[in-house]
């Protein structure tokens, strides 16, 4: 009775399968690869995008040994009216892509180092001699604004820049940082209509808008799954 009880299963089993073979058969090509690449999200998720550095680069800062170190500027405009921004941005960017494995200097000891410089200019061959870094991850923001132009109550964050990379190399016993590559960034955020401030409060926005501007730039290190707005 077990025999044929494992028996008759099995053909059920044969039966079923058929039925699934023959029904995907039926279906258009373009709806069939609809359906595998809808399977494939719900078995393993949406695919991660290649980061930026990896596409120029050729290098995987999570995996391997290279450390990279992040600073910031800003200018006098930005910086009279968003004071914290710069060590915003580099505690921000920088927790981002050690959570996600990257090795990185202690954004402390980058902000201490900041402090004891003059000016705001930033200088890569003092910052290559003076931490033990492979890369150095210079975010220059250019223009800063949390506000809609000419409606002082309307909430939405724009920011430019440019992000410079550049590799320590030894020449001669001295660490020379050079150029590796420079890309734009900008970032209008919520993209599609700006915030009422009687349904949010500008401090509130303000952290929010930072929090997303800190993903965008820490996700060209690290390759990523798609994000998502608010």
């Amino acid at each position: 009775m077990n025999d044929l009880s494992t028996l008759t299963n099995r053909r059920n089993a044969l039966r079923t399968l058929s039925a699934i073979g023959c029904g995907l058969s039926l279906l258009p090509v373009a709806g069939c690869s609809k359906l595998l690449l809808g399977g494939g999200k719900i078995l393993f998720g949406d695919p991660k995008i290649t980061a930026e550095f990896t596409q120029l680069t050729q290098e995987d800062l999570t995996k391997g040994t290279k450390i990279v170190l992040v600073v910031c500027s800003t200018p006098e405009s930005v910086e009279a009216e968003t004071s914290t921004l710069k060590l915003d941005l580099i505690d921000g960017v920088t927790r981002r892509m050690k959570l996600n494995k990257v090795k990185i200097i202690n954004p402390d000891r980058v902000a201490e180092w900041l402090e004891e410089q003059s000016g705001t200019s930033i200088d890569l061959q003092k910052l290559a001699r003076d931490f033990d870094t492979d890369y150095i991850a210079w975010i220059e923001v250019q223009t800063f604004g949390l506000r809609e132009p000419n409606s002082p109550k309307l909430l939405r964050g724009s920011t430019t820049g440019y992000i410079r990379v550049a590799r320590i190399e030894e020449f001669d016993g001295k660490r020379r940082a050079i150029m590796a590559y420079t890309r734009e960034f900008a970032l209008t955020y919520p993209q599609h209509q700006p915030l009422s401030e009687n349904s949010r409060s500008s401090i509130v926005f303000h952290k929010q808008y930072v929090s997303e501007l800190c993903d965008m730039l820490a996700e060209r290190f690290y390759n990523h799954r798609p994000g998502t707005s608010f």
